[in-house]
């Protein structure tokens, strides 16, 4: 019996952290800054106001507006993955292999959106937990048990895939099998796991067959 896709949303689904970072420095080089320092996804959540304008006024990027940068990010993730046939994928896998489910670390305000996005794209989906509703990040338990309550089925039935070797592996405590995806960004290079290149129909069924 193969298992349910669950999937992580930042740098798994999508390239997260480099579409977050063009966004900024294309924004703060039309104010006329120069040296624009990295955007840590670790650090400051894009879809938080006031986490935006800390990394703003940090680093003296006075000129930059959090809610027009927002709007814009949430723009051009839309339009990366429509593009890329993001959408389109999950919805075939979760009509053939699902129905899918979403856990990331993440703000309440990003998971509207994302919940947003997959109904007008036609994705079918049970389950999207995010941290910041549950109080806990990955690598706590506690956000993939919250997801498997909302499923009401043991972990044994699923196969989370993600991104981060320091955290998303543990979903192996709640019975998950975890599956690396290395298509974006991989944190916890030195470790070593077999990866998926990308998420794809085929590479997706294969692996939770």
């Amino acid at each position: 019996m193969s298992k349910i896709p669950v999937f992580d949303i930042g740098d798994t689904l999508m390239p997260s952290f480099r579409l977050q970072n063009e966004l900024i420095k294309d924004e703060m080089k039309e104010q006329g800054a120069e040296e624009i320092p990295e955007f840590d996804v670790n650090n400051f959540r894009i879809y938080t106001a006031s986490e935006v304008k800390e990394y703003l006024d940090k680093h003296g990027l006075d000129h930059g507006d959090p809610l027009r940068i927002i709007e814009k990010y949430k723009d051009r993730e839309r339009r990366y993955m429509e593009e890329a046939g993001i959408f389109e994928t999950l919805r075939k896998i979760s009509k053939e292999l699902g129905p899918i489910g979403f856990i990331s670390d993440n703000t309440v305000e990003g998971k509207k959106w994302m919940a947003a996005q997959l109904q007008a794209h036609n994705v079918p989906y049970e389950g999207l937990v995010v941290s910041e509703e549950i109080g806990v990040e990955k690598p706590d338990p506690k956000i993939f048990k919250e997801f498997l309550n909302i499923r009401g089925r043991p972990g044994k039935d699923f196969a989370y895939f993600g991104n981060n070797l320091n955290r998303d592996p543990e979903c192996q405590k709640v019975g998950m099998d975890f599956v690396l995806v290395s298509q974006y960004r991989v944190y916890g290079e030195e470790k070593e796991v077999d990866p998926i290149d990308e998420i794809t129909f085929s590479s997706v069924k294969e692996a939770v067959e």
